[in-house]
């Protein structure tokens, strides 16, 4: 065979090779697509697909954009709502502009101007369900997700949007993680008296108008799995609690909790009233001065049920239960105790 001819076999051979090599990739990548497919049912009831993983996502609630960025997915989010500043990613995002209005007020004119091709919603309130349906009849991918009243709630939430986005084993890692934490809290306080509790969330001058957190609530559950004993727990939700039924409960309240983004009151004066009020100068919080402000950060791992969720009960526990774990909280014999973005320092190690 002459030279010429074995040239023009190992050419015809390289260009079957490469023909090959090209099928074989195309085929890989429509394979990996694919696999990339993925459908939930959310909150409302609805299949939400993606046939990729999201590239441009908006967040319309704190509690999911503390979900999206615990994915390693802060470089997706375009945009989010004006009281979304955890992780500091998000922060930085939102104080650049980049916000499609409030939790309560979000604007679908905004929303559509960073072409999502993934909008999440939280079912919590009217004014977003009404533009997740506004989103969805014109064209836009949208996941509804519950607001969370309790613990298994928040894991449905990773787990739905872990499984959409294709990171359903980065979701699984972290509910694992939460409910490894939430068991070596139970295990530190197994057989431990368990102190009352009144989680006050909102309170005006004088301890008036005051709205504790009630049975059926994140909150409640946060305060069992810390090893406290809820003294509003027979009341459904979030209510504003009666004079009368405030008094009932002084003599017998071990510890006070209230968060204070909302109220009209410094921590100082609220303190100072318990201090001096005939009747709750008489109660152990108040005697122990186991009274605690919650301002920040602090406050939001409470309100915002969400993967630092578990945040919230061991730094109750660690209160609650200080000689059981390796933490130091702030505990003033004669001043006022207030915890703010500083509770990570506090948590058991």
């Amino acid at each position: 065979m002459g030279s010429g001819n074995r040239k023009m076999i190992a050419i015809a051979l390289v260009a079957v090779l490469v023909v090959a090599v090209v099928a074989v990739v195309a085929l890989s990548q429509n394979n990996n697509s694919a696999s990339q497919t993925a459908t939930v049912l959310d909150a409302s009831g609805t299949n939400v697909t993606l046939s990729a993983s999201p590239q441009r996502i908006v967040s319309c609630a704190p509690d999911i954009s503390e979900i999206v960025a615990a994915m390693d997915l802060t470089d997706k989010l375009v945009a989010v709502t004006d009281y979304c500043d955890y992780p500091q990613e998000v922060k930085t995002l939102r104080d650049a502009g980049k916000t499609i209005g409030g939790f309560y007020t979000p604007s679908y004119e905004k929303v559509i101007s960073y072409n999502p091709d993934l909008v999440i919603v939280s079912n919590s309130v009217q004014t977003q369900t009404d533009m997740a349906i506004q989103l969805r009849s014109s064209g836009y991918t949208v996941l509804i997700v519950n607001a969370a009243t309790n613990i298994s709630m928040v894991y449905d939430n990773i787990e739905m949007i872990g499984k959409l986005v294709g990171l359903e084993s980065k979701a699984n890692d972290l509910v694992e993680d939460m409910q490894s934490r939430i068991n070596s809290v139970s295990a530190g306080i197994s057989g431990e008296d368990k102190p009352s509790i009144m989680f006050v969330t909102y309170a005006e001058a004088g301890f008036t108008n005051v709205w504790p957190a009630g049975g059926g609530t994140a909150i409640g559950e946060i305060i069992d799995l810390a090893g406290g004993d809820n003294v509003f727990a027979e009341m459904s939700g979030f209510e504003m609690a009666s004079e009368e039924v405030l008094k009932s409960k002084a003599s017998t309240v071990d510890y006070i909790f209230m968060t204070i983004m909302y109220s009209p009151e410094t921590p100082e004066n609220t303190s100072a009233w318990f201090k001096s009020d005939s009747l709750w100068k008489e109660s152990p919080a108040a005697k122990n001065n186991n009274i605690y402000f919650l301002t920040g950060e602090s406050e939001n791992i409470f309100n915002r049920e969400s993967v630092r969720t578990v945040d919230a009960v061991q730094l109750l526990a660690e209160i609650m239960h200080p000689d059981k774990f390796s933490g130091e909280v702030p505990h003033s014999t004669d001043g006022v105790n207030v915890i703010g973005d500083d509770y990570v320092d506090y948590l058991p190690s």
